[in-house]
């Protein structure tokens, strides 16, 4: 009975680094010859498109199709492994570039009884005498191509970089790759970046990453990778938007239009950045949002999971462990606990959801009990909403303003330039061609005298009313986003449960009221402050001590107390001042009034 031919499988890879002479059908057919040659029965053929010869040949996820063969992962029908005796391949860097790897491979055959052969490198079979030290040095010889092979990518990928070329990878959001110039550049996309707009505006007023993210997925736009996948014809998988992903590319300076690699900007040998394409977001913006999401980093965005109004805004209020102990407060001590309160379902024995202090789960407490949740928050939003609620919502809206100064600047370069040809060579006067260029000038005269009587308006935000009173706006929120407003707010609570008291800090009120038109109780506060601060009243307290008790007031500053109960803390020389103004009103008034003082008769009628 004859015996039957070895069996071979034939290895095709073919890299990013396309090169004609290696194409797949040139290693096919190369492979087929020697194995018909030397009577070899092809039984399956592991080709690996789009692989760097970096890659290990046994990894399954790089390398997919011949680490299904090494593996023994390729079936028959009867679903067993098919057998192969020979690996025939085209040239030994088609199985690897990596002396590592290739030993690898070579040791495995070795062990299962296989041979290895090249098409075109006759010393390179593993049959021959000798075989382990020309691999040794082929598989060097290769790494090193390898190596060459690396920098040259590397050097190019730095030279179109310089150069604001596109190199092929997915595009930074925001920008699709053109072909218009005849060189390959990312220019900017206008759906994709009214959308950044957007996602920048409504980070800037607060909103939450994460609602952000379920808003874009909810509303099919698509991810950077979708999008690019979409321009190039193939399938889009729907990938959803992720709070990960929005701020890495809301960060990136890719928005001002700088090339990018690695995360970080390229730079020019002076040190200033590579740009590479039309800013999707102004700097001004970008520094807007970049400083929105630091400040949320600092405080901690709620997660989708956040079910309390007052998460990170609660606080304990019990003394410290100084001042329980009986010793003095050391310098950074507020005197009270201030551990972060959190949220539990209140135990056995409740059946409110209450807040208590983190203390409780340590082995020191602070001897602090709970407070209903419901009735806390319902005082934090009484509160805000008896300040604010009769206040007009007003809306940040982008104005791009109207600046002509670079077209201005251009057109005085043309006419300095027309006009320094007048009367020179083919521009005599009389001449055709003097006629067009004095149209030309005159037309960009007129131009120049209407962008020069025209103002800058500067680009900014301006805030537009709404018609909606904030009390509306607030019902309209959902929990995490009420809980995002009051810490954006710097709104903080206070509970100590034996006072039975809740302490509300309302932060500064220019604050609250940044985004609003002021009406009713916070119209009314704001006047008040502002004439606080017209007459040098620094701060108030509503107490019942002694002068000798307050706290010694800075140099120039003073303690009075205008009734029972409430002293005031003043600047002496602002006070002094406020006085000044009062007298100078009151001899106007006297001077103004046609009757002095005794002048009436008593029993007028």
């Amino acid at each position: 009975m004859p015996e039957s031919p070895p069996r071979a499988l034939i290895v095709i890879r073919l890299s990013k680094v396309t090169d004609a002479t290696t194409s797949p059908e040139r290693q096919l057919a190369e492979c087929r010859a020697i194995c018909e040659k030397r009577g070899y029965e092809v039984v399956g053929v592991a080709e690996d498109l789009d692989v760097s010869g970096a890659v290990d040949p046994f990894d399954r996820k790089k390398r997919p199709h011949l680490a299904r063969w090494l593996h023994g992962e390729h079936l028959d029908d009867n679903g067993e492994p098919v057998p192969f005796e020979v690996i025939v391949v085209y040239r030994v860097d088609r199985l690897t570039r990596s002396v590592r790897h290739l030993q690898k491979l070579v040791a495995w055959a070795d062990d299962h009884k296989k041979l290895v052969v090249s098409a075109t490198e006759a010393h390179f079979d593993t049959s021959l005498p000798f075989s382990a030290v020309l691999i040794a040095l082929i598989g060097t010889v290769a790494e090193m191509e390898l190596a060459g092979i690396s920098e040259r990518n590397a050097s190019a990928a730095r030279h179109n970089i310089q150069a604001g070329r596109y190199r092929g990878s997915t595009p930074p959001w925001g920008y699709v790759p053109s072909n218009d110039t005849g060189e390959w550049r990312l220019v900017r996309d206008k759906e994709q970046a009214d959308v950044i707009n957007e996602v920048a505006r409504r980070v800037i007023e607060g909103e939450p990453l994460q609602k952000i993210a379920h808003d874009l997925t909810r509303r099919g736009i698509l991810t950077p990778k979708d999008n690019f996948a979409k321009q190039r014809g193939r399938e889009i998988k729907g990938r959803e938007w992720s709070v990960t992903q929005l701020k890495r590319s809301l960060l990136s300076e890719a928005m001002l239009g700088h090339a990018v690699s690695g995360g970080a900007a390229v730079r020019n040998d002076d040190g200033s950045p590579v740009v590479r394409s039309e800013p999707i977001l102004s700097r001004e913006i970008y520094d807007r949002v970049a400083a929105e999401l630091s400040s949320r980093a600092k405080r901690g965005e709620p997660n989708k999971r956040t079910s309390s109004l007052l998460l990170g805004v609660i606080s304990c209020g019990n003394p410290c462990l100084h001042k329980q102990q009986g010793h003095e407060c050391p310098e950074g001590c507020s005197g009270t606990c201030d551990e972060p309160v959190y949220k539990f379902n209140g135990g056995s024995h409740s059946q409110f959801p209450r807040y208590r202090c983190r203390t409780m789960t340590r082995a020191y407490k602070c001897g602090n009990r709970t407070i209903r949740a419901d009735q806390a928050d319902a005082q934090v939003e009484r509160t805000i909403l008896a300040l604010l609620g009769s206040s007009e919502r007003l809306e940040r809206v982008w104005d791009a303003g109207e600046d002509h100064s670079a077209e201005l600047a251009d057109i005085n370069d043309e006419l300095v330039d027309l006009t320094s040809q007048l009367g020179v060579g083919a521009f005599r006067a009389g001449t055709p061609q003097r006629a067009k260029l004095d149209a030309r000038i005159a037309s960009l005269a007129e131009r120049q005298a209407q962008l020069s009587s025209e103002a800058v308006v500067p680009a900014g935000w301006k805030l537009l009313p709404t018609g909606e009173l904030f009390g509306d706006w607030w019902s309209r929120q959902d929990l995490t986003a009420r809980n995002v407003w009051l810490r954006s707010m710097g709104v903080r609570a206070r509970f100590k449960r034996d006072d039975k008291t809740l302490y509300i800090d309302l932060g500064n009120l220019n604050d609250l009221i940044s985004g609003l038109k002021p009406g009713g109780t916070a119209q009314r506060v704001r006047g008040g402050l502002q004439a606080m601060e017209r007459n040098g009243i620094q701060g108030m307290v509503f107490s019942d001590a002694d002068s000798e008790v307050m706290p010694a007031p800075a140099a120039g500053y003073m303690w009075i107390q205008p009734v029972e109960g409430v002293w005031v803390y003043t600047s002496e020389a602002l006070l002094a001042a406020a006085a000044e103004r009062q007298a100078l009103r009151r001899e106007k008034i006297e001077d103004e009034f046609a009757y002095g003082p005794g002048d009436f008769d008593e029993d007028w009628d």
